[in-house]
């Protein structure tokens, strides 16, 4: 990254003599001299990376590789603003979600795995034909099992009597964000299995 950046430094044109001759004595720019920010975009890019997150937490819930291309179909949006918003990025959801293709619609197809992602908008994933259900189901009840082991190890510890005065803040706040992400994985595995248990 450094050289590249120094790379694009050195073929901008300079304004005058007293520019700096690289970027790693350059000041730091401030928002007066580049008000370039765009917080809409910002935004945009935020909730379009949240699909992708949830796009490929349910690809890796279901096993399926890479090369393993879905439909993903983001629907019941609530506005026009989202639906537009999801339109400009549908090359890089694609992309990145390692999808054929993305539709914004409001008629999914039957056979898809539905994810929440905000109160205006939800990703219908159609898995219908690439997946074998009784066999993914298998693994996802093996891998619940697991889960269900280290949530009761770590519920067991945390309500131990003197738990609040023996355990250090540190190690007790890591527990804490362990069982809050144990039982979010849970969450999930749960809502995996009932979409398989209706391909079967």
């Amino acid at each position: 990254m450094p050289f590249i950046t120094e790379e694009l430094y050195q073929r901008l044109p300079r304004m005058s003599d007293k520019d700096p001759p690289s970027i790693c004595v350059a000041t730091y720019p401030d928002t007066e001299e580049c008000p370039w920010r765009n917080l809409e975009i910002e935004a945009e890019v935020d909730f379009v990376q949240k699909i992708i997150h949830l796009v490929r937490s349910a690809r890796s819930d279901y096993n399926l590789p890479n090369k393993t291309k879905t439909e993903e179909l983001v629907c019941g949006f609530s506005d026009d603003e989202t639906s537009a918003s999801l339109k400009k990025y549908q090359s890089a959801l694609s992309t990145l979600s390692y999808c054929s293709k993305m539709e914004v619609s409001t008629s999914p197809p039957k056979g898809c795995v539905i994810l929440t992602v905000s109160d205006k908008c939800e990703v219908h994933l159609l898995l219908k034909g690439l997946i074998e259900p009784a066999k993914e189901m298998l693994k996802l009840q093996k891998k619940q099992d697991q889960l269900q082991q280290q949530l009761n190890k770590l519920k067991q510890a945390m309500s131990a009597p003197d738990y609040e005065v023996k355990v250090p803040q540190e190690v007790r706040q890591t527990n804490s964000e362990k069982l809050n992400q144990t039982e979010g994985e849970l969450l999930r595995l749960e809502s995996a299995m009932t979409t398989l248990k209706s391909m079967e």
